[in-house]
């Protein structure tokens, strides 16, 4: 008997020895993520190269057919230098193949600006880490110049592949506004450019088009640069919030732990130096949006997409004390008045947000007004994180809501429609 005491004893002295060493690593991991370096290369990750040592020379080598995509150079306003491919239509890849199989030294930029004149264009803002030449990214680019017809532009932001600089939150928005600048300078009109971005690209995405929306009121040259719309695909609200609900690998909490000491956790946050808060930004946009995430997405929960969707109903809806938060101890009266709230708002919630199926694909919650162009939701069964956009069912979606079927003259035409 002694001995099996002893035994136990010995074994609950290594157990609380084992979680000491794992929570010593924790609190030292917490404390190492609130130093900026430390920040920029956990969130960015742009220093994994993946493939390694890629040839963005020749995007051919990454299975894409020969030249259809080109490997071009942006620059940005603060001299940075971005690598980019950009990638055509299929149908006017085919109608062109003989053409660009025998290529001169001015056909590359002249195939560009042709397509760009007859077909739509998808600005494409990839998640962290990899480059441009990563597989899945690689799949999008052709499931868009396939199943969408449309033409991609899809750059590496500072610091990632080959392109220079360090990133940051202001220079990724930079980025995404040469990458904007490019077309244009090409012909491309803002009402054919479909801006989608996926993961830390959603950010990007919301960042940027809400500038474009800001120059427009303040009476910009370019006042009248509105994209044909912007679709996100898995995003997050914000940083702080993405930092509370994050599973590495789906399995270990980040900040969850923190819970417990809420003041901790706010502490730590005082040292982000990233935020991307799409949350407040996102309802100023002013253009047809779609929101995209998977059930099964176990990097960033779908509840983050539900929370940008519910943020465009909240200005018609009547407000909630913030004390519901934390109902203990509140009078009945109270209460009830809560409650009688809480219900007056799902029942106006359900006249403002039409609800419908897509079978074997997932829920679609829309919301459109006089005084806004529609947002949708798209609450997806499966599809991961990454791959989410590479489904046909997405896809069909993204090609139905912003006209992306139909060509150059037909699409400036049916902006309206698609918009509305």
């Amino acid at each position: 008997m002694a001995n099996k005491i002893s035994q136990h004893t010995t074994f609950l002295n290594k157990a609380r020895r084992v979680f000491l060493i794992l929570g010593a690593i924790y609190v030292f991991a917490v404390a190492l993520g609130t130093v900026p370096f430390v920040q920029t290369q956990l969130l960015y990750m742009h220093n994994l190269k993946i493939p390694l040592f890629a040839e963005y020379s020749l995007p051919e080598r990454y299975d894409l057919a020969p030249f259809k995509t080109h490997n071009v150079r942006i620059y940005t306003s603060d001299n940075e230098t971005l690598g980019a491919w950009f990638t055509l239509a299929d149908p006017f890849y085919l109608s062109h193949k003989a053409d660009l199989l025998t290529p001169t030294s001015s056909s590359s930029e002249e195939f560009i600006r042709s397509a760009l004149h007859t077909h739509p264009t998808i600005l494409f803002l990839h998640g962290n880490g990899g480059t441009r030449a990563l597989r899945s990214r690689v799949q999008h680019y052709q499931a868009f110049a396939a199943r969408l017809r449309a033409n991609v532009l899809a750059p590496d932001y500072r610091g990632f592949g080959d392109s220079t600089g360090t990133p940051s939150e202001v220079g990724l928005t930079l980025d995404a506004r040469a990458a904007w600048d490019w077309l244009r300078a090409r012909g491309a009109l803002p009402e054919n450019i479909l801006i989608v971005g996926n993961s830390l690209g959603t950010g990007v995405a919301v960042q940027f088009a809400s500038g474009l929306e800001s120059e427009g009121e303040d009476g910009d040259k370019r006042s009248g640069e509105q994209p044909r719309g912007v679709v996100l695909l898995a995003p997050f609200s914000n940083i702080d919030t993405l930092l509370d609900t994050y599973y590495i690998m789906g399995i270990v909490p980040l900040l969850a732990p923190l819970r417990i000491f809420p003041y901790i956790a706010d502490f730590v946050k005082r040292f982000l130096t990233h935020r991307f808060d799409s949350l407040a930004k996102v309802v100023g946009l002013n253009v047809p949006l779609l929101i995209v995430h998977a059930e099964d997405d176990w990097d960033i929960p779908y509840s983050h997409s539900q929370t940008l969707f519910d943020a465009f109903l909240e200005q018609h809806l009547p407000p909630l004390p913030e004390l519901t938060a934390a109902m203990v101890g509140v009078s009945d009266e109270v209460a009830e008045r809560v409650t009688k709230l809480s219900q007056e708002r799902a029942a106006l919630r359900r006249e403002l947000v039409t609800t419908s199926e897509i079978e074997r694909v997932g829920r679609v919650e829309a919301f459109s007004s006089k005084n806004r162009s529609k947002v949708v939701f798209l609450h997806t069964r499966w599809g991961g994180h990454d791959r989410v956009g590479l489904m046909e069912g997405v896809q069909d979606y993204i090609a139905e809501m912003f006209n992306m079927d139909r060509g150059y003259i037909e699409l400036g035409k049916s902006t309206e429609k698609g918009s509305s």
